[in-house]
């Protein structure tokens, strides 16, 4: 818009023309919008009074006449586009079609496994040695596959792995009274830090939800990193109620055979 430097209104009556252009902004095309504004009216009025002999009849047909002017001169701007001051295209709206993520969304809803056990799709064993029997005892844990199917896989790659890295050889280098087993750090046996699968690059990575709860003896819960990831190191699970472990530890797993 370019308002005349002597102007001081822009129009008498502005609301006769933003329907318009508000009508013409939605049809969703583009169009140049061209507005010039004079002297006030009042003041183009006084000047033709005065130069005209008859005085008060002719100020009226001035008025008339000069509204009459005006309109058309609107009309034929907006439709015509042919200043190009103010130029505003609004392209359509297109809706694309819905990812996958979207179509399947994860399901956030807890598992409860004392009430309802995810289902079991692979079984590991490890043979642990203790320093009161000669001979190893074998712990069998069911993995829950369905609800967990990264943090699975790279259980049982270091399980079944006989190659580096891999879970033989490796320690359970802490125990909690009443609460946990901590094993399965690859690579150090201190417990710090552990060694995820060769599915994954050796490096930690996020796990797959936290929705199964810490409701029963046995889970096997992964071991997070100081950055919420997780890499070959777990836990067991030794009393039924382990709700600190809620949200903050993914278990993906349970104890079927052994002490």
């Amino acid at each position: 818009f370019v308002r005349h430097p002597r102007a001081a209104k822009t129009m008498a009556r502005p609301s006769l023309l933003l329907p318009i252009i508000v009508g013409l902004l939605r049809a969703g095309r583009s169009y140049a919008f061209s507005v010039a504004v004079g002297p006030p009216p009042r003041a183009r009025l006084a000047l033709h009074a005065a130069s005209s002999p008859g005085g008060g009849n002719d100020r009226d047909d001035a008025r008339a006449r000069l509204l009459g002017r005006r309109r058309e001169f609107v009309v034929r701007s907006i439709v015509a586009g042919t200043a190009g001051i103010v130029s505003v295209a609004i392209p359509p709206f297109v809706v694309g079609p819905a990812s996958a993520d979207d179509e399947n969304p994860p399901d956030p809803t807890p598992i409860d496994p004392s009430v309802d056990l995810p289902t079991v799709t692979k079984k590991v064993y490890l043979d642990v040695k203790f320093a009161k029997y000669k001979e190893p005892k074998r712990l069998v844990i069911g993995l829950f596959g369905d609800v967990m199917p990264r943090t699975v896989e790279n259980f049982v790659a270091l399980a079944a792995s006989e190659g580096e890295p891999s879970y033989a050889g490796s320690t359970f280098y802490r125990v909690l009274s009443g609460m946990s087993i901590q094993g399965g750090a690859v690579g150090d046996a201190s417990g710090k830090s552990g060694t995820s699968s060769s599915l994954e690059g050796g490096k930690p990575f996020p796990p797959d939800n936290y929705r199964i709860r810490h409701t029963k003896r046995g889970l096997v819960s992964a071991v997070r990193t100081s950055g919420g990831e997780i890499d070959s190191r777990f836990f067991v699970q030794t009393e039924d109620d382990a709700g600190w472990a809620d949200d903050r530890y993914a278990a993906f797993g349970i104890v079927l055979e052994g002490e």
